[in-house]
């Protein structure tokens, strides 16, 4: 195995409000929301319809069966540019949010219907006669995601649509002291699930048994769900972006992890970690491809910094070895939050989506690496989540490297 106990082990367990204890909730909604409206300000729109999840939550502080509600229509929040927010919550879930600092009602749905025009054409009445109660003057609507239904019906009345994108990444791409507070608590939860999965690897365990690990740790720790299934062993670590399978461990396999969770308060972690099974010597090829993404991923560390830009920053990179390049990740950076958020930096010679950007205090980041050649048996993926301050970046889950590979 790799590493000794982690410095400063946590202790185990604990529902989400056992663990967020301390944080202020009312001033963690009301700061989210006050920037959110800031920047609907900004971009002169008087009100959002949120339906993506993570958006509901950033401005109402209201979250209900979230994997379901990401793949329907069932619940979201009305946003004016001033004021408190309505949340049309599925009906059997609004008794949760009795204490909310929103005005919650029950949504009206389309999906699952037979009449769906008929049902869309109720929700656009209702989502009209709100935006008058808000004091919405324009009839111009910022929406994160519709179904066509809805799309059609809000057409129908009136209701002009644009995107919310640039307001909601706008605002949270810079995270309060609150938010701070809940990812620093997050991070010792994502701790310990690195801490619980490396002591697990055994050979004859499959990938599918170390996946069950580390969502067991974390939904004993208060964390909600994984995002993806990123446990892979042997062969299946190369190339990249495989999911866990029933293929069990081997002697001598790396195994890597990316976390891809969602933690506590809803905060998103993609921490990545490689071991190597069992107590024999790492092969050339397995030390070297290590080797490169931990020396990749610790100069990369040290460049990152508010005020630097992010083309900037792509410049400036170490170079991974040509060898990996043509299977390197897709991004060296990209932004968390209550998801994977803006901004993102991409390899020199790659488009840059965000080459303008500024780093600032403040904003938590992910930077990761994967190395494995073309062809090869093995691949290494790692990657450290950071909130950035003036004086350098601090690490949210500082799980040890694997010296064995080092």
């Amino acid at each position: 195995m790799c590493a000794e106990t982690v410095p400063g082990e946590v202790g185990g367990g604990g529902m989400n409000g056992d663990r967020t204890n301390g944080v202020d909730l009312e001033h963690l909604r009301a700061g989210r929301l006050a920037r959110l409206q800031g920047a609907m300000h900004r971009h002169g729109v008087e009100a959002c319809l949120l339906f993506n999840e993570p958006n509901i939550r950033y401005a109402t502080g209201a979250s209900a069966m979230p994997v379901w509600s990401t793949t329907t229509f069932v619940r979201c929040a009305l946003v004016p540019a001033e004021g408190m927010p309505i949340l049309f919550e599925h009906p059997n879930s609004m008794h949760l949010f009795g204490e909310l600092e929103a005005h919650v009602r029950p949504m009206h749905a389309w999906e699952f219907t037979d009449g769906v025009a008929w049902h869309a054409a109720i929700f656009a009445r209702e989502t009209a006669a709100a935006m008058r109660e808000l004091g919405v003057t324009d009839d111009r609507l910022a929406i994160d995601r519709l179904g066509t239904p809805g799309f059609l019906a809000l057409q129908a009345a009136g209701i002009s649509i644009v995107d919310s994108a640039p307001m909601t990444m706008e605002a949270r791409e810079v995270k309060t002291p609150e938010e701070i507070e809940v990812l620093a608590m997050g991070g010792q939860v994502v701790t310990e699930m690195l801490r619980d999965f490396e002591a697990a690897i055994r050979p004859g365990l499959t990938e599918r048994e170390l996946l069950a690990v580390l969502a067991g740790t974390l939904l004993a720790g208060g964390g909600e769900h994984l995002a993806t299934n990123t446990v892979c062993s042997g062969p299946n670590t190369n190339p990249w972006r495989a999911e866990a399978t029933a293929r069990a461990v081997e002697p001598g396999d790396l195994v890597y992890v990316d976390t891809d969770s969602v933690c506590l308060g809803g905060y998103f972690f993609c921490v990545s970690r490689t071991f190597l099974c069992g107590d024999d010597s790492p092969t050339r090829e397995q030390h070297d491809a290590y080797r490169a993404s931990h020396d990749w991923l610790e100069a990369m560390k040290d460049l990152v910094r508010p005020g630097v830009r992010c083309r900037e920053l792509a410049e400036r990179a170490p170079r991974l070895p040509d060898r990996y390049l043509p299977q390197r990740y897709e991004c060296m950076i990209h932004g968390i939050g209550l998801e994977e958020e803006s901004p993102s930096v991409a390899y020199p010679g790659d488009t840059q989506p965000n080459p303008d950007r500024v780093l600032e205090d403040g904003m938590a980041l992910v930077i990761e690496v994967y190395a494995g050649e073309v062809g090869g048996r093995h691949g290494v993926k790692l990657g450290d989540g950071i909130v950035l301050a003036a004086d350098g970046p601090r690490n949210l889950a500082p799980y040890p490297y694997c010296a064995a590979l080092l």
